[in-house]
């Protein structure tokens, strides 16, 4: 097939086991490409291909070699269970979804084009030193989940209309200036960040969720400085010396703080004073006569995580082969 350019409709290459190489050296546009369950595929060269509106490259557990030039255009992005080892030029300013997990030998992650997503992007389990970057994106019109990462760019990222998460991330700081808009929950779990920073967020459309973060202290002055509006919970956890809000005034839901560490109950309620009718459960251990809970850890804005400082489904379907409507390659499975 490697004299093939353009395919009006989808090519699948699923469920065979024996294939080892897949080369389509000429081809450059297509609607959808779903390489699936090949077992067996080391090396797949797809090396002009710049026009795809549905890019699937999912199970495919022995595949090393993943060759692409520069895709231009781009609605769904998926990159799943493969041992590749780095991606090839990413040039669209915008894309619907972009899914890349689970892939162990992966660690550098560069959508620096990538302005705004009309869908999701989720991203983690890649190598364990895994730099993400997406030093251009402004908007998300979907849920945002990052995990896994030694470091993380997101710097100019404005408005997410879904949920935000970021768990089990190894960068020591993290800074996400330019963020306003986050229209549903924002999730913080099992994280090594010793300082977080959202400057400019003032509502969060659901609930917020800080739980066991390693090394996170402190949620000081400088963390949600300009916070005012929760209509679903707050949970905190952790250990925990401080929590400070300034600006929060209302939250609808109920505030869970559990953990142990300088900062007990009574401080805590008192952190929260300035929000009308609270509802409070709090479970927190002094484990240090110490108990301060008045000191402010501030981290720069520096707009990243650093370590210096699935809403998605793929396609299994099996279709008929026809050039210019649909290629198939598949194999039965009993």
């Amino acid at each position: 097939m490697d004299s093939v350019q353009q395919i009006t409709g989808d090519l699948i290459i699923q469920n065979l086991y024996n294939l080892q190489t897949v080369s389509l050296g000429q081809l450059n546009s297509t609607a959808s490409l779903k390489i699936l369950n090949n077992t067996n595929v080391y090396k797949v060269a797809i090396p002009k291909l710049a026009n795809v509106a549905d890019f699937q490259v999912i199970t495919n557990p022995n595949l090393k070699e993943l060759t692409y030039s520069n895709i231009t255009t781009v609605s769904n992005f998926q990159i799943i269970d493969t041992y590749i080892a780095s991606l090839g030029a990413f040039s669209a300013s915008s894309v619907g979804n972009i899914e890349v997990l689970s892939n162990t030998q992966l660690t550098a992650l560069d959508f620096s084009a990538v302005k705004k997503t009309s869908g999701y992007i989720n991203i983690a389990n890649n190598g364990r030193a895994s730099n993400i970057t997406f030093s251009q994106l402004t908007q998300v019109g979907g849920n945002v989940s990052f995990g896994n990462a030694a470091t993380l760019d997101i710097s100019k990222l404005s408005s997410v209309s879904d949920d935000f998460s970021l768990y089990q991330n190894s960068f020591k700081n993290l800074s996400i200036p330019a963020l306003a808009t986050a229209k549903k929950s924002i999730t913080l779990s099992q994280n090594l960040f010793s300082a977080i920073s959202f400057p400019l967020v003032t509502e969060i459309g659901s609930s917020l969720d800080i739980i066991n973060n390693t090394n996170f202290k402190s949620i000081s002055s400088t963390t949600f400085p300009k916070l005012t509006s929760v209509p679903g919970s707050v949970v905190i956890s952790g250990s925990l010396d401080n929590i400070t809000f300034p600006s929060l005034t209302t939250v609808d839901g109920q505030v869970q703080l559990s953990g142990s560490g300088k900062l007990s109950c009574d401080s805590a309620e008192k952190s929260f004073a300035r929000v009308d009718s609270l509802n409070i459960e709090c479970d927190l251990k002094v484990t240090s006569k110490d108990n301060d809970n008045s000191s402010d850890d501030s981290s720069k804005d520096s707009g990243s995580g650093s370590d210096d400082s699935s809403k998605s489904s793929a396609s299994r379907t099996s279709v008929a082969a026809v050039l210019g409507g649909v290629v198939a390659i598949v194999a039965a499975c009993l």
